[in-house]
């Protein structure tokens, strides 16, 4: 009798453990899963990333070869362009990955070599009351590819010489107005003097630099790729990319690029200050947030398992009410007036301020959502500061 009952609750043990064994099975598949759509979708964007930058430095090329208002208008628009996919793909950061990790040779990622802000414009070029300053006007400093990389950010991290704002910087030069962006003039570039000369080198070089990235990032995440498949490699994929868009809300977006600028009332704070395109950063790095939490990549390409459909899966209501909120924040978005350095200036009441406001007490909370729904899935999220 005894060994009956032992051999039934022996069976009931194999039948729990053999459930279990199924059930952590099924996880690890759906998160293996997870990852391949992951790269797959980090890969969409930053291949249009590159063909955007691509675009941008061929009408540079053609800018500096015909230094005229039309074509520096031209210029200015692929930037917008260019950077509205690379605002997307700010979702990608913070877990270690191609663009802001080290690889397993020791090598920093470029992150920092194309996207470093805020900058010191005085660092790089001339600036109201000081016609003189900057590498551009140093006649000893010669300009080329390394010498601009070993520039940026060498004593101060203020002094950023490359990458999408020295870009900016170079194409709009300072915003001295809340009511227009910066107005550099076309005859800056035309190439009558040593100091032009070199600004002409200067742009050219920088654009070289920024599209190399680029390129090396779409490589990198390419179905033979090194990143991918360091990122498949991750034991926690799902904390990874979770991390990645909890710590661009709660630290990066809402803090860095919106609550700063809020806080001091400084347009020398606002992200893009010298195109006044700070609002299409703010767009686009939320849309990265979302895209990642709902799976869509570039065209509104769909990638499935997305995280939203793991986590309705394990917590409907979670999910749902992560939508919800994801819904509440991009109308707060795009109620933040435009220009964003102008809004600076208005009362701490007005509808303005207010959607920022609110926009940044939203992202907290759903870098907080984010965090619970990866806790549900047994996921590591690190919101990082």
């Amino acid at each position: 009798m005894m060994n009956f009952k032992f051999l039934i609750v022996l069976k009931c043990v194999l039948i729990i453990l053999l459930s279990l064994s199924n059930t952590a099975s099924t996880s690890t598949d759906k998160t293996v899963a997870l990852a391949k759509s992951y790269a797959n979708l980090v890969s969409s964007y930053y291949n249009e990333a590159a063909i955007k930058t691509k675009a941008l430095h061929e009408s540079i090329n053609i800018f500096l070869e015909s230094p005229n208002d039309a074509n520096l208008s031209n210029a200015k628009n692929k930037w917008i362009d260019a950077r509205i996919v690379y605002g997307i793909t700010e979702a990608f950061r913070f877990y270690g990955g191609p663009i802001d990790g080290v690889n397993k040779y020791g090598v920093e990622g470029p992150e920092a070599l194309i996207n470093a802000w805020p900058l010191n414009e005085a660092y790089i070029d001339y600036v109201a009351g000081n016609p003189e300053s900057g590498i551009i006007n140093n006649l000893s400093y010669e300009i080329n590819a390394g010498s601009i990389i070993a520039a940026n950010m060498s004593e101060d991290d203020a002094e950023v010489s490359t990458g999408w704002h020295a870009i900016e910087f170079l194409l709009w030069g300072q915003d001295l107005s809340l009511e227009t962006a910066g107005t550099r003039q076309a005859e800056d570039y035309a190439p009558t003097d040593a100091i032009k000369k070199r600004r002409r080198t200067y742009l050219r070089e920088t654009s070289i630099l920024l599209l190399e990235h680029i390129n090396w990032l779409s490589i990198q995440w390419s179905k033979t790729g090194e990143g991918r498949a360091t990122f498949l490699e991750k034991i926690d994929p799902g904390g990874a990319i979770l991390t990645g868009i909890a710590t661009l809300a709660a630290f990066e977006l809402s803090a860095e690029r919106i609550a700063t600028a809020l806080d001091s009332g400084d347009p020398e704070d606002e992200h893009s200050c010298f195109s006044d395109q700070t609002h299409l950063d703010i767009r686009a790095n939320f849309t990265g947030i979302k895209n990642v939490y709902l799976g869509i990549g570039f065209n509104s390409k769909k990638y499935s398992p997305s995280i939203s459909e793991l986590v309705a899966e394990k917590n409907p209501s979670l999910d749902k009410s992560i939508i919800q909120l994801l819904e509440k924040i991009s109308t707060s978005i795009n109620n933040i007036p435009i220009p964003f350095d102008k809004m600076l200036s208005e009362p701490k009441n007005s509808s303005g301020r207010q959607a920022a406001e609110k926009t940044v007490s939203n992202l907290l909370v759903l870098a907080e959502k984010i965090k619970v729904a990866g806790n549900d899935l047994n996921w590591n999220v690190i919101i990082a500061e």
